[in-house]
């Protein structure tokens, strides 16, 4: 297969997109916020971890560091405008993205930080090391709870229910997974 350079090499990360795009939410007792990464993995299957970028300048990464804790939100492309809308609205300037952007906050099983109810699936995670990667910082978290409609996830994703994932590709360009393929 004949393939071409990537130039520049500043654009060579979108190659490992898209990865799903998910709602970070956070919340200190007296200001909640979400925002959109789409720099997000797992990296540990027992005990559960996971990893997100996030830029140390964004409203919420005070409150992530202050409290421990964040919420995993995996929206479905019902609610592209939402995820767009709170990636680039800054919590700075918008005291309530959960009103902005029509979402519900749903109450939490163990963080302080809400979830969004309208959500496919939920993580509620405390952070166990955050890497300092100078104007961001890898934040290494562990799976303390979790939540999925039962409709599209159960013991893994399924998409006989019209299920569609959000990816992000770049800018305001999204892609969704709608179906499972099998290898031999």
């Amino acid at each position: 297969m004949d393939k071409t350079r990537v130039e520049p090499l500043t654009t060579a990360y979108k190659i490992l997109n898209p990865g799903c795009v998910v709602l970070v939410s956070c919340g200190d007792g007296e200001r909640d916020n979400l925002f959109a990464v789409t720099w997000n993995m797992p990296i540990r299957k027992n005990p559960p971890l996971l990893a997100l970028l996030s830029g140390k300048g964004h409203f919420s990464y005070p409150i992530i560091e202050r409290t421990g804790e964040l919420g995993i939100n995996l929206m479905d492309a019902a609610h592209v405008d939402a995820v767009l809308g709170c990636g680039r609205t800054s919590g700075k300037t918008e005291p309530d993205k959960f009103a902005r952007f029509d979402l519900t906050r749903q109450a939490p099983e163990v963080i302080g930080a809400p979830l969004v109810s309208e959500a496919v699936a939920t993580l509620e995670c405390k952070v166990e090391r955050i890497v300092d990667l100078e104007v961001s910082a890898l934040i290494l978290a562990r799976i303390v709870a979790a939540t999925a409609d039962p409709r599209h996830f159960d013991a893994g994703w399924t998409f006989d229910n019209g299920l569609k994932l959000l990816h992000h590709l770049t800018g305001s360009k999204f892609c969704t997974s709608e179906g499972m393929i099998e290898g031999s």
